[in-house]
């Protein structure tokens, strides 16, 4: 589209080119070059060339509009522009697919964990109990892409229903963070077994609705950077782990969901600019320093994690959330303006 605008900016700079050269002759016999150097040759088309050649379009706005397509993808109205197809939104069906079956199998191993972490607080010590605790809840943050398509169901699960300053005396009080603070605040382990049994009973209700879940493209397109930003923001701080402090844990687990969300797109991503790799190579990065933090199949705890790996993540993440924001644009469903056309161009 733009070949009929090059070639008249070439033709163009070649004028300009040719105004601005160099006389060989200045009145020198032969065609010498006088001793104290070339005259100056002003420009004819210094200051008059206002408009791209041959046609009424001011060659200013003409630029601006260009430069602000490649920048940052609107134009100076404000509407978006693209030089991709759109993409159907009904080729998300497949990916969103084979994530609800994903899903599925996670929701089944916590709800296992769940009973038995209900098992360990009936019969078993403390130290044994968390770690029961860690097992079901790293599970169900591999669920990752589900925050937010289950509303109050959802903050029943975390355990967040009641607000982010819960008290132990609000009865929304519920969920994964209840038994946490049971667990790392010397809580007796039996008085803790209704609300694992409210877990298991809740993980059930989440299992029964993903099938009907409706996730539209774009929603789930931005869902790998979102998971990401949550995971920086909610558990590497400690907001969401007051009290186990296990942040790595649970950001190791939604790590592996994006994975898995990024793994559904690739079929569309591919071949779609360099999307694919940028997105493959930080997620890739962040994967090795979860792994090189395991030790014995553990992550450490976030009061355990060096200054250095915490330095490392946080650039990986950096990396990582810059590669994700590209994955919306580059699977865009709708078709936006280019840039102006020259009239005439074809």
């Amino acid at each position: 589209m733009l070949v009929a605008g090059v070639l008249v900016i070439v033709a163009v700079g070649v004028l300009v080119g040719s105004a601005l050269a160099p006389s060989h002759s200045d009145g020198q016999p032969g065609g010498g070059v006088a001793s104290e150097g070339p005259a100056y040759v002003a420009n004819p088309l210094e200051g008059g060339l206002t408009k791209v050649v041959g046609t009424d379009v001011p060659a200013a706005r003409y630029g601006e509009e260009v430069a602000a397509r490649e920048n940052f993808e609107e134009n100076l109205s404000g509407e978006r522009v693209s030089d991709l197809l759109p993409i159907s939104a009904a080729r998300f069906k497949q990916p969103v697919k084979e994530y609800k079956a994903y899903a599925h199998g996670w929701i089944e191993r916590t709800i296992s964990d769940a009973e038995a972490l209900g098992a360990t607080l009936s019969g078993g010590s403390r130290a044994d109990a968390r770690r029961a605790w860690d097992k079901a809840w790293g599970d169900y943050m591999h669920l990752g892409a589900d925050y937010g398509l289950f509303g109050e169901l959802e903050e029943e699960l975390d355990g967040t229903a009641g607000g982010p300053r819960t008290s132990p005396s609000d009865p929304n009080f519920v969920g994964f963070r209840r038994l946490e603070w049971g667990l790392w605040t010397g809580r007796p382990l039996r008085s803790l077994t209704p609300y694992d049994h409210r877990l298991v009973h809740d993980l059930k209700r989440l299992r029964a609705a993903v099938p009907g879940v409706e996730i539209d493209a774009l929603d789930y397109a931005t869902r790998g950077h979102e998971i990401i930003e949550d995971a920086q923001r909610d558990l590497m701080s400690g907001m969401d782990v007051p009290w186990s402090h296990e942040g790595v844990l649970g950001t190791a687990a939604a790590l592996a969901s994006v994975e898995e969300v990024f793994g559904t797109l690739k079929p569309l991503l591919s071949g779609r600019e360099d999307t694919e790799g940028e997105v493959r190579n930080w997620l890739l990065r962040l994967h090795r320093l979860f792994d090189s933090m395991r030790d014995h199949g553990s992550y450490p705890t976030l009061t355990q994690m060096g200054g250095r790996e915490h330095e490392e993540f946080n650039g990986y993440v950096a990396g990582a959330l810059s590669a994700l924001e590209m994955v919306p644009s580059t699977l865009e469903t709708e078709l936006y303006k280019a840039p102006p056309r020259i009239k005439g161009e074809k």
